[in-house]
């Protein structure tokens, strides 16, 4: 198993990748309107699958499916080969965006609370995260003006290419355990497919709505226009696999994942001509 391997991401790895995406996120007035249309997004989508998504998919590790889509492994890169990596910060602030609910839930499910935890002990386990800790300390250093003051001291770069070389081996370790545990036998084929449909249309139908509303605001940038365009069609996150606590679960994640990373790459092939 690779159990060990996903507890080192979860506890280890993901904090450092974390904390270097706030510390060097650029929060620009069009970045903070692109927070803002996606935060509700993964917010309202995490509470269906919580509340109301385990009745009709009884898998542990589904709302982590719900709860973001894989804009740092995945999305960033595609975005900086349409764009440029000057363009990047505009897919990063989707991932610092969504961040404020995938946390939470990513320690929700890592700390294995059960499905019906009381609200004290939830509240204990989400501000214990090493996740949501080492994000609010990158946040607090790059809102407050501090990086700015410690990169004229010289520490700045220290700490940032530090966290960054810890944090490396985290792609390698999700993606080993999304091949690891890829599967579409004949006991969840069917779920899989299922899943992958249901969730590919939700999030188009709500990109959809970002789309619409950013037509009716002043002067946003087209970049910023592609960059949620393709946050829309991007996967679950590929941690998913890793929080189901069985192997049907884990398998069911790593198939939903694996899926929908070859539809968004089939789509970004056709942003990339629409682009040209």
């Amino acid at each position: 198993e690779n159990r060990g391997l996903q507890q080192f991401v979860t506890q280890f790895a993901l904090p450092c990748v974390l904390f270097n995406s706030c510390l060097t996120a650029d929060f620009s007035a069009e970045s903070f309107t692109s927070m803002a249309l996606v935060l509700p997004v993964i917010l309202a989508t995490a509470i269906w699958a919580f509340r109301f998504g385990r009745k009709k998919y009884a898998y542990y590790n589904l709302p982590m499916m719900f709860s973001c889509q894989e804009s740092g492994m995945l999305g960033i890169p595609l975005f900086m080969t349409l764009f440029g990596a000057d363009q990047a910060y505009r897919m990063g602030v989707l991932d610092v965006a969504q961040s404020f609910v995938a946390i939470p839930v990513i320690a929700l499910l890592a700390a294995g609370p059960g499905d019906n935890p009381s609200m004290s002990s939830m509240i204990k386990k989400v501000f214990r995260s090493p996740l949501l800790l080492m994000s609010m300390f990158g946040l607090a250093l790059n809102l407050t003006g501090l990086i700015d003051v410690m990169n004229a001291a010289g520490i700045g770069g220290v700490i940032t290419e530090t966290t960054g070389f810890l944090a490396q081996p985290v792609s390698a370790v999700i993606l080993f355990s999304v091949g690891y545990n890829f599967s579409l036998g004949e006991g969840n084929r069917s779920a899989i497919f299922k899943l992958c449909a249901f969730r590919f249309c939700l999030y188009v139908a709500l990109g959809m709505v970002i789309q619409a509303v950013l037509f009716l605001l002043p002067s946003v940038e087209s970049e910023t226009r592609w960059a949620l365009l393709l946050y829309s069609v991007l996967p679950a996150s590929f941690l998913t696999a890793g929080f189901g606590r069985n192997k049907e679960e884990q398998m069911v994640g790593s198939g939903v994942c694996s899926i929908l990373t070859v539809v968004c790459l089939i789509v970004f092939c056709i942003m990339a001509v629409a682009v040209a």
